[in-house]
Formats: structure tokens, sequence, C-alpha cells
């Protein structure tokens, strides 16, 4: 990867405000970098972003990424004396939100508070609204962050208020960017969903919709919290599957064999292999309508800006993390398959092709034995 993209591309968008509803300023961004590459760019009617990306062939082939334009955030529906009461969107533990802070992105009222009050649903354990007190409260529908600085890069560590998944986003652009004008075999799709954090909405329209063939095969790019058996600065995760589903086989197949391919030609190439079953992403939900999927995620540490903790606390709300190099390696990759796809049947035939050759002399030892009973 060009580590150029990473100042140009990676940091300005992971500066920008997002949530659930309100991907608008993510959204802008992916347009207006896709209108530089004169590609092919449309939305649908949930206002999910369609960049494709022609082939040099009349073969049919396809291969889809996909990552998400929002992050968990704070939508202001009612003002009161002040302060204002917002819905919480998305999956943080209750006890991260007393006393955090807040910052609203209104173009008439830009302002910051303190949460006050929490409110939880009846029937689960999670929050639903808070109440923040501030000075001049902004208008309804406006979109609330947490308090969090601004896009840092350190010791090849990359901090940020929203890594997951608008770095995602940035990874779909990167790729693009670094595919350039090179001829390819199969056609590309860069697919950028909304309201992700909220139950998969964005890729469930998209997927019902019919814009995107079923026979297009996807690989869901999530920047993903690094569970148990994975290590951040270790290299993208292959994923095997998510909390809910198992991915396609074939898939998976091939993204190791571009990735082992990888790592003996490019120096400090890494990649690692899991399940990664800490959360659901939206592989999942694609593979609802029949379509074949893959998971590749980037190692994240304190997940929806929850900084790990012992049971009692403390608990803070704090930026995401990824290893620069795990993200260089992630669009590396993608880069490699879109290269060599050639369908995933071809996968199959490839690896059964070599089993086959392994097992000839076994087989042709246990004909040989059982022949020999035959004469008995």
């Amino acid at each position: 990867m060009n580590r150029n993209l990473l100042r140009e591309l990676i940091e300005p968008i992971l500066n920008t405000p997002t949530g659930p509803f309100h991907e608008d300023h993510v959204a802008s961004f992916v347009a207006e970098t896709v209108r530089g590459t004169g590609l092919t760019m449309s939305t649908d009617t949930f206002g999910n972003i369609l960049v494709r990306r022609p082939s040099v062939g009349r073969n049919n082939l396809r291969i889809g990424f996909m990552a998400h334009m929002d992050h968990p955030a704070f939508e202001v529906i009612e003002q009161l004396e002040g302060a204002v009461r917002v819905a919480w969107h998305g999956g943080v533990d209750a006890e991260y939100f007393p006393q955090a802070r807040v910052r609203f992105h209104s173009s008439s009222n830009p302002c910051t508070g303190e949460i006050r009050e929490v409110e939880l649903e009846e029937a689960r354990n999670r929050v639903k609204t808070v109440v923040v007190a501030c000075d001049s409260p902004p208008p309804l529908g406006t979109l609330g962050t947490w308090e969090l600085p601004s896009v840092e890069v350190t010791n090849g560590v990359l901090r940020a208020p929203a890594v997951d998944d608008v770095a995602g986003c940035g990874l779909l652009l990167a790729l693009l960017l670094e595919l350039g004008d090179r001829p390819l075999e199969t056609e590309v799709w860069a697919l950028f969903t909304r309201a992700e954090e909220v139950g998969f909405v964005g890729a469930i329209g998209l997927a019902r919709s019919g814009r995107l063939p079923v026979s297009t095969p996807v690989v869901s790019v999530e920047m993903s919290k690094a569970t148990a058996g994975v290590t951040q600065g270790m290299g993208p995760v292959i994923r095997l599957g998510d909390r809910s589903s198992i991915f396609d086989a074939m898939f998976v197949l091939f993204m190791k064999d571009v990735a082992s391919d990888l790592k003996g030609r490019i120096e400090g190439f890494k990649y690692q292999q899991a399940m990664m079953e800490g959360g659901s992403c939206e592989a999942t939900a694609l593979n609802l309508f029949g379509y074949r999927t893959a998971g590749l995620a980037v190692p994240l540490t304190n997940y929806h800006n929850q900084r790990p903790c012992g049971p009692t606390g403390p608990f803070v709300i704090d930026s995401e993390e990824i290893a620069i190099n795990d993200f260089a390696n992630a669009v590396d990759l993608c880069v490699g398959m879109c290269e060599r796809f050639r369908g995933l049947d071809a996968v199959r035939s490839g690896h059964r092709g070599k089993a086959m050759e392994r097992a000839t002399e076994g087989l042709q030892r246990l004909e040989r034995m059982e022949r020999a009973k035959t004469r008995r």
C-alpha cells in the first residue's frame, strides 16, 4: 500500500463525524473521492453507495467488498432546559455512559456536554436514551458523538474516535486508488452501507433490492475487536466466521492462497486466521439472502470506544486503535484478491486437483489391497 494515502485519505475520512442514519459526512467524502477516479458510482433507495470498477474481460466475474459508514452515536430527540435528551444508537455497555462527554455536530449550534442521566431498555440492560447537560441545546435530529481527540498516528498506531468502520470505508477507497487503471479480468464492486450498528439495516436493504447481483461473492471489511487468538500488529485477520454464522469455505481458501503468496513476495506482510466471535458482521446479513461471503478484519482495540477494564472499572470512553501495518497489509490483500480472482468454482477445482494429486499414491495402494482380498 502507498503509505502516502494514510495522510491524504485515511486521516481525513476518520475526522468526519458519523452515526447510524447520519452518515452524510462520510458519504460525501466517499463520493468526492470516487468522482476523481472516473468509476461508476450510484446510490440505492436507502442511501448505500455502490461503486463498480469494470473488468476488461467478458467472463461475468465479480467480487465485492463491503464496509459500513456509521459508528455508534447519539441523536437529539428532545430539548430540555439546559439539556437535551438523546437516543443512543449502537452497542456500548451502560457502565461507560455516566459523566462521559458528548460533542454535538450542528452547523448552527455546535456544542459539547456531559451525560447526567441514563435510561435503559426494560427488556435488556442496554442504553435507550441519555440526558446531556449543555448551555445551548442543539436542534432536534442533531448527531452527537463521544468527545474525543482528532486522529493521531504515533509509533505505528492510529487512534481515532470512530475507526469501526469508517477506516473500513477508507480501506475500500484505498483499494480503488491502488488498483488505478490496471486491467483486471474481474469486475470489482465497493459497497458503502448505512446503519450497520443498529441491525445491518443498509446491507439488508441492499441485498433485498437486488442492485447487487446475488452471484457476487462479497468480503465484509471490518475493524473488529481483537479477540482471543488475535494479536494487533500481526496482520489482518481472515475470518472463518463470526458470532452468528460460518463463512464460505472456498472464499476463505482463496483468501488464504492470496495471503500466503503475498507473504512470500512482500517483505513484512503478515496475516492471521481466526473465527472472531466477538460480534457479527455484514457477511452474516448477506448470507441470509444467498450471497457467498467472507470476512476480513483489522484487529481493533478499545472496541466501540470502550477501554478494556475489570468488572468494577474504571469505565473510560477512549479512541479506537489499529496498527498501521495491519491496515496496509489488508489493502495489499484486497488488491491481490482482485488481481487473482477467477471465481470460487475455480478455487474448488484447483484445491480438489491438488488433493487428488496428494492422494493418488494412497488410493492406488488401497485399490491393490482390495484386489488382493478378492483373490484370496
